[in-house]
């Protein structure tokens, strides 16, 4: 009779822990690389971007990284996966498609994101 209760308790243990709001390996790396994203368009030159879009990845910054912090994912894992994806991007115009990827993306996870 322990032993089915020991079980019941750990399975509710990691289920709770789980449901609680952590998220996912998959979902970190897509909140790194839309960290990266937005890190990059924010430092496009003025006249390559509407200024809406340029403030709004400023924004994006600060409430990813508030979020990932939150998550307790470290400031170097952050800065590294940041880093090769602004590499990867840097001197590219404005790209729009991955803006609406990310902030669909960002909106759903993040509560309160959207405002």
């Amino acid at each position: 009779m322990k032993k089915y209760f020991l079980v019941i308790a750990v399975f509710l243990y990691f289920g709770l822990a789980y449901a609680g709001g952590h998220i996912t390996k998959k979902q970190k790396e897509e909140t790194i690389k839309c960290l990266g994203h937005y890190s990059a368009t924010a430092v496009l030159p003025a006249d390559t971007i509407e200024v809406t879009d340029m403030e709004m990845a400023l924004a994006s910054v600060k409430v990813i990284r508030s979020f990932l912090q939150k998550e307790k994912v470290s400031d170097d894992e952050m800065n590294k996966g940041m880093n090769e994806y602004v590499d990867k991007v840097y001197g590219k115009p404005f790209n729009k498609g991955m803006n609406d990827k990310c902030n669909k993306f960002i909106y759903k996870l993040i509560p309160g994101s959207k405002e």
